[in-house]
């Protein structure tokens, strides 16, 4: 009898060390020995080089985090090709626990319930409280629930990044065809810019060259006094004087003056194949560019205060940024919080990010002192800081503010017929301005 309760217990220790290494343990002997006790997935869009950016940074969140693992879905392409890939995994009910939404998008994705509220995430969070990002970038992300809102409410993601759209200059061109540097604080009038267009304009076919790559539509018409839509976004508001005659200069760039590709010769070397060859004076660049012109420019660029409107004297850019959002179905949600705060609020990350050329750090004080500071082009980085914190400088697009953007990618798409010529900024858009209207109205 002896024999057999001894049997019995040997036989009962055995099968209880089996039973606990089936299950690996404790998370913390889990994550000794180099397994992964949480696994949570992360995606986003964008060039090869930011892919390489955020595959380091997530190399760090997992090397602070041990225990955790991240499978990045990276989706080159497009953020249109992004998007579909997105809405397609959120068809199967397999939605990643951490994703970008670009802020032109967050509006529907926040209003459809689908993001999980960072909000307690955040207020419990030391690093948050640490970081003093921009309140601006945290803002964007906010939405409110009662009353469907952007821009106030609860906090619906974090930001990757603040992205200021600037205007960027061919120095090198500039000096050797003796036209005098843009004043980096002071910004030209529209008719400076289309003189100094000129000047650098040069050459016919595959070889000309262009004194600027087409230009931003959204700056001259803000530049100029006139919006797409009214103050609470309710109304489309593209059928004035103001707006008319700032898409009309802006088409009249290519089609009269001739110092700005056509859609055909567009078509057949984009703007920055163009910019990569020397063949454009000036261009619009984002932080996010600043790698590959490192890597990809021959020559020395800078970039310049927003030209401002002869009638207005303002200048005025856009903004952008992409949320870094938690999925309401994820099933660890503070493991994907702390996932989207380090991308968005680490020093460390926050760093690499900027010294590899992605953003404009979204820490303050980084973005002031060590971004301002650094030893790379553009020198003139004050810029990207004046479209990001003067809101006469820099504003987001009316889209941000509107449910979906069915609205506005049918303005786009109809615009054509302006840049071609075939009809003149005004007969287009009083023709437009109804059928955007019942767009807009739809949508809401």
């Amino acid at each position: 009898m002896k024999n057999l309760k001894r049997i019995l217990s040997m036989v009962l220790a055995v099968v209880m060390l089996l039973a606990m290494t089936a299950c690996g343990g404790s998370k913390e002997e889990t994550a000794q020995e180099g397994g992964n006790s949480v696994v949570i997935s992360f995606a986003g869009w964008g060039s090869l080089a930011e892919k390489k950016i955020f595959t380091k940074m997530i190399d760090d969140f997992e090397k602070t985090h041990p225990g955790v693992k991240v499978n990045y879905q990276h989706v080159p392409g497009t953020q249109e090709d992004y998007l579909v890939k997105l809405t397609s995994l959120l068809a199967a009910n397999k939605m990643p626990d951490v994703f970008y939404i670009h802020s032109d998008e967050f509006f529907s994705w926040a209003d459809a319930d689908r993001l999980e509220n960072l909000t307690p995430y955040m207020e419990a969070s030391q690093v948050a409280a640490n970081a003093q990002v921009w309140e601006k970038s945290l803002n964007v992300f906010r939405f409110d629930t009662a009353t469907h809102q952007v821009g106030q409410g609860d906090l619906y993601g974090l930001p990757k990044d603040l992205g200021p759209w600037a205007m960027v200059y061919n120095k090198t061109l500039f000096e050797a065809k003796g036209v005098a540097l843009p004043d980096p604080e002071k910004p030209m009038t529209w008719s400076e810019f289309v003189e100094v267009c000129k000047q650098l304009t040069d050459g016919t076919g595959v070889n000309k060259v262009f004194g600027t790559a087409n230009y931003t539509l959204e700056a001259a018409v803000w530049s100029n006094g006139a919006d797409f839509l009214n103050e609470d976004h309710t109304q489309v508001t593209v059928d004035t004087p103001e707006f008319a005659e700032a898409m009309q200069w802006v088409a009249d760039l290519a089609l009269v003056e001739g110092v700005a590709p056509t859609p055909e010769e567009d078509s057949a070397s984009g703007w920055f194949q163009r910019w990569v060859n020397g063949k454009v004076g000036m261009a619009w660049m984002g932080p996010w560019d600043q790698a590959t012109f490192w890597d990809s420019v021959s020559f020395e660029w800078d970039i310049m205060p927003t030209p401002v409107s002869d009638n207005t004297g303002k200048g005025v850019s856009w903004l952008a940024s992409a949320a870094l959002c938690v999925s309401k179905t994820s099933k660890e949600k503070q493991v994907a919080y702390e996932l989207a705060e380090f991308l968005s609020m680490d020093a460390n990350a926050q760093t690499y990010n900027y010294e590899a050329g992605q953003a404009v750090p979204n820490i303050v004080e980084m973005a002031k002192n060590d971004y301002l500071n650094m030893n790379k082009a553009p020198a003139n980085k004050q810029v990207f800081l004046d479209i990001i914190e003067n809101p006469e400088m820099g504003q987001f697009k009316s889209v941000y503010y509107t449910k979906n953007t069915t609205w506005y990618s049918y303005f786009n798409s109809e615009s054509s017929k302006v840049w071609s010529g075939k009809m003149t900024a005004a007969e287009f858009l009083k023709e437009i301005q109804p059928e955007m209207q019942k767009r807009l109205d739809s949508a809401n």
